[in-house]
């Protein structure tokens, strides 16, 4: 109902409503009962204030706008028309013969490039070595399906460019029985950056390649892609480009010619060039994405994105990042009410100013991490003053997932299950020029192998504010260089070997640094060391410590194994804080609780406010039968039959709205009129 009053309240307010349907015509003139057969027309004529309804149907478009801006008051607008499901479709069918090659692997001819392959709307795996598959989440797992680098017990390696393979269980680079020269190597030699360069030389267990911008003697991890002979396992491919065929093992050993296949072959659906004020919405995206370059004050709201990005390293482009959702020079932009699933890359990029992510939900975020822009992450947001609020993310392989520009503010989301796929980061990182008066607060931080929340760089980082978090089975939870920073009231517990909260002594010295109102087992100035060795530096005052008392804070809050961190009734936490005027501090009772959480007060829930599975499923299924305008008895053909039954509905006084098709709200003589003239047209 309130999505069909926004209908109504749109038509008072838009100056030109233009229709288009997978049904209409490229003849038709945009109306309501003669709609444009493509987007693309629609976006050539639109202007300030105008909205374009699009009707049920999948369309395979790459949109281009141009220099057409909307402006305050009157955007323009894409939009799905009423609760119709509208998919943009990146993928190709793949219609021509299999034959077999060898063993279980077909070919197939296609005169086309595909750089992603789907089988019934599900992704298989790029040959390679060792194996992995989505299937039982071995992708996600480079410690067992990720070959590995020898380093000596100094951290000591060969030299940038040369990969000496150390020999784990079954996966041993000198057991292939081919060589491996012009394959694609996967390389995470960085830390926190991950390379693809083609292999160059191969001999026994080495390999050399083009050396990389950062280098480190430790994490040396790689996997390796194409080359046919890697295609060895089920729910792989290869595709040749050279030769234009396309190998493939089918799950289950299944045929493929009876099967429904797909190849990415779009990166964009929509490209928003130089234009201001516009705003997408309703609309779900299956292999393909979007892309907005100098388009202030655009808005994408209420999207499905089900494996919007991609690498292209299948058709040898290698060393460049995926392309990517990215918002480029585009300043006070917002995302909001979406769904990110399924990318190989970085869920988002958004660069400029006063940017906007809000109540957005990601999930299996890069399982590669590969070839990133800067730290490489999951949410990359350059610029100043954006905001990162309210989204949930999980299952993420980059080393840091937010990375949120300067002066941000990063509240209310809920992270977790992330840095799969390198070596360092955290779920929030924050570099020195990002970190003065940048606000993350009121955020679950928790179950990841990486930090919670982390000020880093060399330690001039200053003036930032860590306050009201609650950080939980994280490899470390907040960890500050630097000085002059607000770290108060967080809660953190079971953080592994590293310390819940680490103010360090090191690198900044957190001179000026005040830590106040923080409750947590292990605080202290240094990573892993502890209260009486190191100290927390700068102000200190007000915490409670497990350090100091040798007790569990878990034993303090009412039920921290159901999400409850709030402090229990007559705990020493309540009425204990210290009021500080220029602090973000709210409290009820005469003085400020110590930890995240009032007794009593507000318990604010982090993450999404929307339920994913009565959104946009947690699943995609595609709507390989979409209802089409006419077809009433549903046998996807619209001929006399379908007249008979409408006029049977109409006889019997049925109720059907799929037989309203007109959609005049009423089932009558003019419904047979319009699909009469649809049966004749």
């Amino acid at each position: 109902m309130k999505k069909m009053l926004s209908y109504i309240l749109i038509s008072f307010i838009y100056s030109t409503e233009y229709y288009v349907s997978s049904l209409g015509d490229s003849l038709n003139t945009g109306t309501f009962d003669s709609p444009f057969l493509h987007i693309q027309q629609a976006a050539d004529i639109i202007e300030a204030g105008d909205i374009c309804y699009i009707r049920q149907g999948v369309y395979a478009e790459n949109i281009t706008i141009d220099n057409k801006d909307g402006s305050e008051g009157a955007p323009i607008i894409f939009t799905s028309y009423n609760d119709e499901r509208v998919v943009f479709d990146g993928t190709k069918l793949i219609e021509t013969e299999w034959i077999p090659y060898i063993d279980n692997i077909w070919v197939t001819e296609i005169d086309f490039d595909v750089w992603q392959l789907f089988v019934d709307y599900e992704e298989m795996v790029m040959a390679r070595w060792p194996n992995a598959y989505f299937s039982d989440g071995t992708i996600w797992d480079k410690e067992n399906h990720w070959a590995h680098g020898m380093i000596d017990d100094d951290e000591n390696a060969y030299q940038n460019g040369t990969m000496i393979d150390k020999p784990s269980g079954d996966i041993a680079l000198e057991n292939l029985n081919f060589n491996i020269q012009g394959a694609t190597a996967i390389l995470n030699v960085g830390s926190f950056k991950t390379y693809s360069r083609e292999v160059l030389t191969h001999n026994g267990n080495t390999f050399t390649y083009e050396p990389v911008d950062l280098w480190k003697t430790k994490h040396h991890d790689y996997f390796l892609e194409k080359k046919l002979e890697f295609l060895d396992s089920e729910s792989e491919w290869f595709y040749d480009p050279d030769l234009s065929k396309l190998y493939f093992w089918a799950p289950n050993n299944a045929n493929p010619n009876m099967l429904d296949i797909r190849g990415k072959i779009q990166s964009y659906a929509f490209e928003i060039n130089n234009s201001d004020y516009i705003e997408i919405r309703n609309l779900e995206f299956f292999g393909t994405t979007l892309k907005f370059d100098n388009s202030d004050n655009s808005i994408l709201d209420h999207c499905n994105l089900f494996y919007p990005s991609c690498h292209k390293r299948m058709l040898g482009i290698i060393g460049t990042q995926p392309e990517m959702t990215v918002f480029n020079s585009s300043s006070y932009c917002t995302v909001s009410n979406s769904a990110f699933r399924y990318t190989d890359g970085s869920a988002i990029e958004m660069y400029s100013n006063n940017n906007t992510i809000e109540n957005c939900y990601f999930y299996h975020i890069d399982y590669t991490a590969t070839d990133l822009n800067g730290l490489m992450t999951t949410i990359q947001m350059g610029g100043s003053n954006n905001t990162f609020r309210k989204n949930t993310l999980h299952k993420m392989g980059a080393s840091a997932t937010l990375n949120p520009g300067n002066a941000a503010v990063i509240e209310l989301n809920d992270m977790s299950d992330s840095g799969h796929m390198q070596s360092d980061g955290a779920l929030i990182q924050c570099m020195v020029g990002q970190q003065p008066d940048v606000q993350i607060r009121y955020n679950w931080l928790h179950d990841t192998e990486k930090f919670g929340a982390r000020f880093d760089g060399e330690g001039d980082g200053y003036g930032g504010h860590i306050h009201h978090n609650v950080i939980w089975n994280v490899q470390g939870g907040i960890m500050v260089k630097g000085h002059d920073h607000n770290i108060y009231n967080n809660t953190a517990f079971d953080n592994g070997d590293k310390n819940d909260i680490i103010i360090m002594i090191e690198q900044g010295g957190n001179e000026g640094t005040y830590t106040i109102n923080n409750i947590a087992n292990k605080i202290a100035g240094h990573r892993t060391g502890n209260y009486d060795s190191y100290p927390v530096p700068g102000n200190y005052e007000n915490n409670w410590n497990g350090y100091e008392t040798d007790l569990n804070i878990k034993n303090l809050l009412v039920d921290v194994e159901n999400y409850n961190f709030t402090p229990i009734e007559s705990s020493e936490l309540i009425d204990n804080g210290l009021i500080y005027e220029n602090l973000d501090i709210s409290y009820i009772g005469d003085s400020p609780d110590l930890g995240a959480y009032e007794y009593s007060g507000e318990y604010w829930v982090p993450g999404i406010t929307w339920d994913l599975e009565q959104e946009f499923g947690e699943n995609f299924i595609y709507p390989d039968n979409l209802f089409e305008s006419g077809d009433i008895n549903n046998d996807s053909n619209i001929d006399i039959l379908d007249v008979i039954q409408l006029v049977n509905i109409i006889l019997n006084d049925i109720n059907e709205s799929f037989a309203d098709i007109n959609n005049d709200q009423n089932i009558d003589i003019l419904d047979v009129i319009q699909l009469v003239n649809i049966i004749l047209n």
